[in-house]
């Protein structure tokens, strides 16, 4: 059974993980060395793993390294929330500002915050504003609705306001002409 290089898409990142049976991982190495295009791709995954794992390896060093910073985390991080809305004390608004300063990892967070906060902020004013026009253009149907049922009248109605009509026209001819 050969390997498809459809099939290696799928089957690469499996292979590198290392979770493949030996008959299936045998069949991934055979078809890398014979395909020039997938070996290409699984180079630069590869590649692009490695140095995925060393940034994040470099990034755990520097973040990690005291403990008095890790103390300083979990106060920067309890208080992250209260100090986005303005809700922290000035002292307390300083503590914060000169840790998220200082810790590459805390400006991170505190980025990501912002970043939701505002996705939150536009999705409520488009839904919103969304909702507002909505609500405009069905109270608008609803009077447009309502104009045409107090305009239309019943068949029957219409009917016997015709005969009526035809009943008065014909009675005024009638005594016009017999006063002449």
């Amino acid at each position: 059974m050969e390997i498809s290089c459809a099939q290696m898409d799928v089957l690469i990142s499996f292979y590198l993980e290392g979770d493949l049976s030996k008959t299936l991982k045998s069949k991934v190495e055979e078809h890398l060395k014979k395909c020039p295009a997938c070996r290409a791709k699984f180079d630069i995954i590869k590649s692009m793993l490695n140095d995925l794992r060393s940034s994040l390896d470099e990034n755990e060093e520097e973040v990690f390294t005291p403990a008095a910073s890790n103390t300083q985390y979990k106060v920067f991080k309890n208080n992250l929330s209260a100090y986005v809305d303005n809700e922290l004390p000035s002292e307390e608004n300083i503590k914060i500002k000169k840790f998220t300063i200082n810790n590459k990892r805390a400006r991170k967070d505190l980025e990501d915050t912002y970043n939701i906060r505002k996705l939150m902020n536009d999705s409520f004013h488009k839904t919103r504003d969304e909702a507002r026009q909505d609500f405009s253009r069905n109270v608008l149907k609803q009077l447009n609705l309502n104009e045409e049922e107090s305009l239309a009248f019943n068949p029957f109605l219409k009917v016997g306001i015709a005969f009526v009509m035809t009943v008065l026209v014909l009675s005024a001819i009638i005594v016009f002409s017999l006063t002449l």
